[in-house]
């Protein structure tokens, strides 16, 4: 059993799977996701650990902006969001995990959020991706941790889908895609230092995992700071760090955001 099945096995105790559970986080009514694990359950009733981060991107945003989720996994942030009132792109390439967001979603009679199946990068192509599936930790690009099983997607670079009208132009942004940092960074330089850049991104690095794609985390901030944003704040979380950068330093605004 993978260390993170292990944990919240402890945590959670026996519990009946599949299951469909009802939150009410952040004042946002009800959310309904699908569990049908352990460590499903985690992700989704104790918002995967992240409550501080989420909590900071729903207070960025405003109704009718355009949230840019990569690396959705079951749809946390994505649902999240688009309760808040934005338009959602929710990137998820790992096939298990897109399913159940895609069915996440549907219970959340949330239709309208367009899901990518591609992977965040620098190159239009093919790669491995390496994953636990629901059971366990998060898909990577890399062989990472104990991830067995493997599947091969499609990668695109941001800046290509944007400029050609296939998406919108994003006004946040959250990157989450388990060490490939830099490289969808890349990827989206052109839109990071464009007239409709994004005012704000959140950012989680993976510093354990970055030197499996040849990158460090200050090629990520270098990447996102000389595109004219600064940082608004970091928060180190177990083995990865939160990042805000914003385009101008003003700080959160809650939008009455019930916190």
């Amino acid at each position: 059993m993978w260390p993170l099945m292990r944990w919240v096995s402890r945590l959670f105790g026996r519990r009946t799977y599949p299951s469909i559970l009802t939150l009410r986080p952040f004042g946002l009514g009800a959310c309904r996701f699908v569990v049908s694990n352990d460590v499903e359950r985690y992700r989704v009733q104790d918002l995967g650990g992240e409550r501080m981060f989420l909590r900071a991107i729903l207070s960025e945003l405003r109704p009718g902006d355009v949230f840019f989720d990569g690396g959705a996994c079951v749809g946390v942030a994505t649902i999240l969001a688009a309760k808040r009132g934005a338009q959602v792109v929710a990137f998820e390439p790992d096939p298990s995990f897109r399913r159940r967001l895609e069915e996440n979603l549907k219970l959340n009679d949330l239709g309208h959020v367009k899901v990518i199946d591609w992977a965040l990068s620098d190159t239009s192509g093919e790669e491995t991706l390496f994953s636990d599936g629901l059971e366990g930790n998060s898909p990577s690009l890399r062989a990472v941790s104990s991830r067995t099983m493997t599947v091969a997607v499609t990668t695109r670079a941001l800046d290509a889908a944007v400029s050609s009208g296939e998406l919108p132009y994003p006004t946040v942004i959250k990157l989450d895609v388990e060490g490939a940092e830099v490289a969808a960074l890349r990827g989206m330089r052109d839109l990071l230092r464009s007239l409709q850049a994004p005012r704000a991104i959140f950012l989680e690095t993976h510093p354990g995992f970055l030197p499996h794609f040849e990158a460090t985390e200050q090629e990520a901030l270098d990447l996102i700071i000389s595109s004219g944003y600064v940082e608004a704040f970091r928060r180190a979380r177990q083995r990865e760090i939160h990042y805000l950068f914003r385009r101008s330093p003003t700080p959160i605004q809650s939008e009455g955001l019930n916190l």
